[in-house]
């Protein structure tokens, strides 16, 4: 159990990291994805965030919980390219691309965990 619950942090943590460089592919400089997509770091701080999510579910039950889990990976990352790491992209796009990295995040955690809080 122990073993399936880190192996969904991390590869949630890398699959968001990763749509995350995509949706910025996508949206803003189809350059972007070499760039972003090649960094170790960005993948250790995804995997770090989403290192909270068994932490959510097991504070806050049902539908709440992935509502929190949504707005934590999508604030929490915003708030550290932004403040700490001085990206100069609008907060708007800051937030939107985050919230891509939080959604992918969720969806795959609780594919890798299954039906089990």
């Amino acid at each position: 159990m122990m073993i399936r619950t880190i192996l969904a942090v991390v590869l949630g943590g890398a699959a968001g990291t990763l749509a995350n460089a995509a949706a910025a592919a996508l949206f803003l400089n189809p350059d972007l994805f070499a760039r972003l997509a090649a960094v170790p770091n960005r993948y250790a701080i995804g995997i770090l965030f989403a290192a909270a999510l068994p932490i959510i579910y097991r504070l806050i039950r049902g539908p709440a919980g992935a509502v929190v889990a949504l707005l934590l990976l999508t604030l929490a990352p915003s708030l550290l390219a932004k403040l700490g790491l001085g990206a100069m992209t609008a907060w708007t796009t800051v937030l939107a691309l985050n919230f891509v990295y939080a959604l992918v995040t969720l969806i795959v955690y609780r594919l890798v965990v299954g039906g089990r809080r």
